[in-house]
């Protein structure tokens, strides 16, 4: 009854997704005690796109997903979907500038992040830029 579970929490693929998990939130949990002691680093550590160049990497790496074409095209669909998630952070330092609490702002940042995206991703489709995939 217990084989197939323990077969596949054994996997190879199944720790490798696990470790890439553990290692994600050790991230994170690293930059908050970070950004208690130097909001400058912290802020210097997430600018970087540590995410984006490990994903690109483990496609690249991967063969069965498609390898570097895979990975190329990731790069490209991230790099135009970057500009519209600016929108966050000029609507929580122009929003809190103009008067509104940091809650509301985030809120107002996070929604219009949200449907930039979702419309820039509307346009670079139906203009041929970027698949259905």
């Amino acid at each position: 009854m217990f084989d197939g579970f323990l077969k596949t929490i054994t996997s190879a693929a199944f720790l490798a997704t696990v470790g890439k998990g553990a290692a994600t939130a050790g991230f994170i949990i690293a930059l908050s005690e970070i950004a208690k002691r130097s909001t400058w680093l912290a802020a210097a550590l997430v600018a970087l796109p540590l995410a984006t160049i490990l994903t690109v990497a483990l496609i690249a790496m991967d063969s069965q997903k498609g390898g570097a074409s895979v990975a190329n095209a990731f790069a490209f669909k991230t790099f135009l979907l970057f500009w519209p998630g600016l929108l966050f952070f000029i609507g929580l330092i122009g929003l809190q500038k103009l008067g509104l609490d940091f809650w509301p702002a985030f809120i107002v940042s996070v929604l219009a992040c949200f449907f930039s995206t979702w419309g820039f991703t509307v346009l670079l489709t139906s203009q041929g830029w970027i698949g259905k995939d």
